[in-house]
């Protein structure tokens, strides 16, 4: 092996470094006079040698330039031309977006008729569903047009269905309501066009020539397979949204699968569908969009795993394949017979997508107001649409992303890598998944290590009944020597009546093997539960909101026989979800969260010029805008002092009094001020297993439901909040965070009392 030192090399008076034009002339001009001083000496500009000279040199800026050119170009914070900046882009996981569509929430009325056996109330029977897809023009502008994309159901109550009369009875009672539904719309307009596919290609590429598509509606070949859009070939599994409508198992948006029913709603189903009719969406340079499909083709009469074959192996058998232990995991990849898809062969692709968006598609509130002439229900109940507005400007539309927009989300897409790892990544996750499959409130994550034996004399026992099972199983002795030698035997041509003479005494021992061997499972099953051992768990805890915006969550609900906890097809959506971001190793377990609703009594004394009841009321509303249900969190305290200071910023208010939060009673001066009723329905028995709610480190015993009693039909559960304040009286300690909790000032208008001096 040659080795190498300084006195190997020679020394050069090459400049490596020169990379300009007049360097790389001045280099050759001192290489020349060095190297070659009597065979050429004439330096003057206008010599032939000198244009040689600069010739080259031109030729190495330039090369130069090249080199530096693709080296910046390969670095996407470097990079400056569209395409290659695009590339990038797809190779961290980002589609380019051609066009960018304005979002607008637009509110739909229909008038409903009333209960027939109470006019205070709404008949849902009456009430109808309208299909995604409903067009609405602008009235400013009639070339943007918004499109519905969630369905508008008017069966699902909300708070204020009761607020407006639509029309009155001769009584002079209401006979219908208005209700009213906000729905999410974008700046589009659907387009359908159709390509001929002959014979199967290889990542088949179609192009739609429009440059402004906003997403693929649908995919349809000529036997009316659907294609399925995926972020890339490779996932296998297609997430499928069901609206309750379209679901045999579901009656409506309160009933799960189970038949349970719940006080939330919840529209649609999530499952996942494995397909190899897929295909993935991209951006060109020139903003067309191209569907991509796969490399595989199905193979006639035999079909290896039930997936797809390369195109190369069609009429090939395969023998097997050998298992790579090191292959990734990837719980939407297949397995690997697996291809990347199916790409379509002698058929008729029939494809549905929406173009619109830009900037011009940003109208503002009051804009769209034109209802169709022709609106057919989905669930024709007798109700129809009225009227359609955009309280709110829309808003997000704009031209196609410049590279610099590309370059940032780009970096953003790619440091998130899609996966769930940490606390705060499944928090997001969760709060992340659309509303249609559960409207999630609040979110909490904790992780859990399965305990292990950590007695050494329990860990040596533990291992030695390990040993003895291990060599039933293995039959070093026991099962393995009886069964041989009765094999023996019956294949020697031993005379039957030794056999039968023989028999019974090896059949014991058969059976001694065998009780030794269960009572080995049964030993160590003492120790863990195997079927529960878990390398990792984590612990979700969830609240929801209902249709009046309160949270909705009880762990107890099972045992105290309610239906206030979270519904069953909302917890299955989050699980089906979660499966396509959590690592293999983790298992996820979604709990509800305890709510601790509470009351505010407040003292304060007014300025001498005020007007004390106005002062009332703006001090009532600070209290309200300051523990809107937006703000609070699992596990996050009560700053009372910060709550003071505010009131102290409302116009007329001199000084305060005292401030008191309570579930009861205004524990501030013996005999105070009561709430007009307890603000919990769920209190503790004194006895009993059961979980420290109010966070002392002592077991409070089971939950029981105290509404009949002490407690009020409608809120969460009983905590002291006396014992909770800090010794300085500034702050309310929340539960313990073995027992997640979040504090909700439920019904502000009822919950808040106060006085003015």
């Amino acid at each position: 092996m040659p080795t190498y030192g300084k006195e190997t090399f020679k020394e050069s008076n090459v400049n490596y470094l020169n990379k300009d034009f007049g360097a790389l002339k001045q280099s050759l001009m001192n290489y020349a006079k060095s190297y070659f001083p009597n065979t050429y000496r004439d330096f003057n500009e206008t010599s032939p040698g000198m244009m040689l000279i600069e010739m080259n040199a031109y030729v190495g800026d330039v090369l130069s330039f090249y080199i530096d050119q693709q080296y910046r170009e390969m670095l996407l914070p470097l990079a400056e031309e569209r395409r290659n900046i695009i590339t990038m882009a797809k190779m961290f996981g980002y589609k380019v977006k051609p066009i960018v569509p304005s979002f607008v929430d637009l509110t739909f009325t229909s008038n409903v008729d009333v209960d027939s056996g109470n006019v205070a109330k709404v008949d849902y029977d009456k009430a109808s569903i309208f299909d995604p897809g409903i067009e609405v023009v602008s009235s400013t502008n009639t070339n943007t047009t918004f499109v519905t994309i969630d369905p508008i159901d008017f069966k699902i109550e909300q708070g204020d269905d009761t607020n407006t009369i639509g029309t009155t009875a001769d009584t002079g009672l209401a006979s219908t309501y208005t209700l009213s539904r906000n729905v999410r719309a974008i700046s589009a307009t659907q387009k359908t066009i159709t390509f001929q596919i002959g014979v199967p290609e290889k990542f088949k590429t179609i192009t739609i020539p429009d440059t402004n598509v906003i997403d693929i509606i649908s995919c349809i070949d000529t036997n009316n397979n659907k294609w399925y859009e995926v972020d890339f070939l490779a996932q296998d599994k297609v997430p499928i949204s069901t609206h309750y409508t379209d679901d045999e198992s579901r009656s409506s948006a309160y009933v799960d699968f189970e038949g349970n029913i719940s006080t939330t709603a919840v529209p649609y189903s999530l499952t996942y569908l494995i397909t190899g009719k897929r295909f993935t969406r991209e951006t060109n340079q020139d903003n067309t969009t191209s569907l991509v499909f796969g490399n595989g083709v199905l193979k006639n009469g035999q079909v290896v795993d039930e997936g797809f074959i390369d195109m190369e192996q069609v009429g090939i058998i395969i023998p097997g394949q050998t298992n790579d232990l090191n292959q990734a995991i990837d719980p939407l990849l297949g397995d690997e017979y697996s291809t990347l898809g199916e790409t379509p062969n002698n058929t008729t692709l029939t494809i549905t997508y929406r173009v619109g968006g830009g900037i011009n598609s940003n109208v503002p509130s009051g804009d769209l107001t034109t209802l169709p002439t022709t609106v057919t229900p989905a669930v024709d109940a007798g109700s129809i649409l009225t009227s359609v507005t955009n309280n709110q400007p829309a808003r997000g539309g704009k031209d196609e992303e410049d590279t610099i927009e590309i370059k940032e989300k780009a970096k953003a897409f790619f440091s998130t890598q899609n996966r769930c790892v940490t606390k705060e990544d499944y928090e997001a996750r969760v709060l992340n998944i659309p509303a249609k499959f559960g409207n999630i409130a609040k979110v909490y994550v904790a992780r859990s290590v399965p305990d292990d034996i950590t007695d050494d004399a329990q860990l040596q026992q533990f291992n030695n009944d390990l040993s003895i099972l291990t060599n039933n199983i293995n039959g070093q002795f026991g099962l393995s020597y009886e069964i041989n030698a009765l094999s023996n035997i019956l294949n020697q041509g031993i005379p039957a009546e030794q056999i039968v003479e023989d028999l019974p005494n090896f059949i014991a021992a058969i059976n001694n093997a065998l009780t030794s061997t269960n009572t080995s499972l049964e030993t160590l099953q003492t120790y863990t539960d195997f079927s529960s051992f878990n390398l990792s768990s984590i612990n979700l805890y969830l609240l929801a909101y209902n249709n009046r915006k309160e949270l909705v969550g009880n762990p107890h609900a099972v045992s105290l026989q309610r239906t206030d906890n979270l519904p069953v097809t909302l917890t299955a959506n989050i699980t089906k979800y979660l499966e396509n971001f959590k690592i293999l190793t983790d298992t996820v377990t979604i709990n509800d969260g305890y709510i601790v609703n509470f009351g505010v009594i407040f003292d304060v004394i007014a300025e001498k010029y005020a007007n004390k009841q106005k002062v009332k009321l703006d001090c009532i509303q600070k209290i309200k805008d300051y523990f809107r249900i937006e703000n609070m969190q699992f596990n996050q305290p009560i700053y009372k002092s910060q709550l003071e200071f505010e009131l102290m910023g409302v116009e007329g208010v001199r000084s305060i009094g005292h401030v008191t939060l309570s579930q009861n009673e205004d524990y501030f001066q013996d005999g105070g001020e009561l709430l007009e009723s307890p603000t919990y329905t769920y209190s503790y028995s004194t006895t009993g297993n059961g979980v420290d709610i109010d966070g002392d480190g002592i077991t409070d015993g089971g939950f029981i439901n105290q509404s009949n009693g002490e407690g009020t039909e409608g809120y969460g559960y009983k905590y002291n909040f006396k014992n909770a304040l800090s010794d300085d009286g500034t702050i309310i300690v929340p539960p313990n965070v073995a027992t997640p909790t979040v504090f909700e000032l439920k019904k502000p208008n009822k919950n808040i009392q106060g006085r003015v001096r």
